[in-house]
């Protein structure tokens, strides 16, 4: 058996190209990889955070409506203070403005999901007729990011 080994006059260097070519490949799929695992990670997270606000938010309502339940309808409770608002009381134009819900503008919500911020509501008694009196309740929620905000409005009706 005869082994022809070629001499280096002979040998062209195509399989460190194809091999560099091939690692550069492997490279850009790499980085691109990177990219988007992290791109996703990101609105994972968002999601997240957008869903506890929204649970924060709900809460708040819960509690507003519960308040409404375990309180008088007296147009003294919903004086204007506190965000108990009656039907002469003025809302606040836009619920996004986070100034619109300061101390004396609403009600504070128990705080239950470590936010940095307390969920807050606003009830607003809009409406009577004989025996059931509809509340407007609106209740705002900040995520563990400062720009995630969530607002919820329901009506709700009790009778009396």
């Amino acid at each position: 058996m005869s082994y022809q080994f070629n001499s280096p006059e002979k040998q062209s260097g195509a399989v460190l190209v194809i091999s560099l070519i091939m690692l550069l490949a492997l490279t850009l799929t790499g980085v691109s990889g990177m990219q988007v695992t992290s791109l996703e990670e990101k609105m994972a997270g968002n999601m997240r955070d957008q869903n506890i606000a929204f649970q924060a938010a709900e809460s708040a309502l819960l509690q507003a409506e519960s308040f409404i339940l375990t309180n008088s309808t007296e147009a003294s409770v919903y004086a204007g203070a506190n965000g108990l608002l009656n039907i002469a009381n003025a809302e606040p134009t836009d619920y996004f403005l986070a100034s619109n819900w300061a101390a004396t503008n609403s009600s504070i919500a128990t705080n239950n999901y470590g936010l940095p911020e307390a969920p807050r509501f606003i009830i607003k008694k809009f409406a009577q007729n004989g025996v059931d009196i509809f509340f407007r309740v609106t209740a705002r929620a900040v995520g563990k990011t400062p720009g995630t905000q969530i607002i919820l409005q329901s009506i709700y009706v009790r009778t009396n």
